[in-house]
């Protein structure tokens, strides 16, 4: 009874996590000049309210720990040693992705450099570096790994990569390798650490580099 509830408790929080991401989506392709100052500040006001909303649920269900016992030597060199991982595994991907595909970067990539083209770069950084990271690693980790698995942690890691393998517009081999062995380190980082924190600030630096890229070549 408890796993059922807590499938659902998963579910919900998944889509609690897309409502930001959605509105964006749905404004970005429907409109076709950059938002205006009132708008680029209501879509901001929308993800920031998003990003706590979730953050509030997150620690009602005691997922996370709003304390500063995670920032330890240990966890400072797991952030670095996965940061580093993620870099190594996202370029090797992608050169791959561009071997067996012919494609230059993966979908995912291709698929956010459309949506993001001509974004205000603080609405951007926000949504890739900020807002995705805590939502992602909320659902994704804490969600499948602690709530959903929480007997079967190891089965936890297991699931929650492979979904988010599945979530990141994995259309072929190749491109599920790559995102969900991403999603491989985030869960393991969560996993040997027990801190929403450290995997979420993996899933920062990590994306944080994306967008940074993303930002200087608009």
């Amino acid at each position: 009874m408890k796993v059922i509830k807590n499938f659902f408790i998963v579910i919900v929080l998944f889509i609690l996590s897309q409502i930001s991401m959605t509105v964006f989506s749905i404004v970005q392709f429907s409109i076709t000049k950059p938002l205006s100052v009132l708008g680029l500040s209501a879509m901001i006001l929308m993800v920031v309210a998003n990003i706590a909303i979730l953050l509030w649920l997150a620690k009602k269900l005691k997922l996370i720990e709003f304390n500063t016992a995670w920032l330890t030597k240990k966890n400072m060199l797991i952030i670095l040693g996965s940061t580093v991982l993620l870099r190594i595994i996202a370029i090797g991907g992608t050169l791959l992705i561009q071997q067996l595909n012919g494609t230059q970067t993966s979908d995912n990539d291709a698929a956010l450099g459309v949506m993001f083209n001509n974004v205000n770069p603080l609405l951007l950084f926000l949504i890739i570096a900020i807002s995705a990271p805590i939502m992602e690693e909320i659902v994704f980790r804490a969600g499948i790994i602690k709530l959903l698995c929480e007997k079967l942690p190891i089965l936890g890691v297991v699931l929650s990569s492979i979904c988010f393998g599945f979530l990141h517009m994995a259309t072929d081999l190749p491109n599920f390798v790559l995102y969900a062995s991403m999603g491989l380190i985030f869960a393991l980082a969560y996993y040997k650490t027990g801190r929403l924190e450290v995997s979420i600030m993996v899933h920062f630096f990590n994306n944080a580099i994306g967008a940074i890229a993303m930002i200087l070549m608009q």
